[in-house]
């Protein structure tokens, strides 16, 4: 069987299956994505009016989004492929995203 849990909580996983043996390891690590999941969906189906009052509309959202992800992707190059330290790394990603970002924003 394909062990997901694994791949989503790495080391974590590995100590939850210490703790309770391969197969109820297996189900606590499984349980725990499912359960993970559907408390985000039901935070965020319940909560429409939090969106719609908040002031964030689709295009925030995505803006967020999309800086987290660039800011992740170069966190990933500074540490894995440059070796920056991790304090270094997150400073110099966030503010290539924030730099990029105002790119787009102002001079686009």
């Amino acid at each position: 069987m394909f062990d997901l849990a694994s791949v989503v909580f790495g080391d974590f996983q590995d100590s939850i299956v210490a703790t309770f043996g391969d197969s109820l390891g297996w189900v606590v690590g499984h349980a725990l994505i499912i359960g993970t999941v559907t408390l985000l969906w039901f935070t965020w189906t319940g909560r429409d009016h939090i969106r719609t009052k908040s002031g964030w509309d689709n295009s925030t959202l995505l803006d967020m989004a999309t800086v987290t992800a660039l800011t992740l992707a170069q966190y990933a190059v500074y540490t894995g492929t440059l070796g920056y330290p991790i304090g270094a790394s997150l400073g110099v990603a966030f503010a290539g995203s924030m730099f990029l970002r105002w790119c787009v924003n102002v001079l686009n």
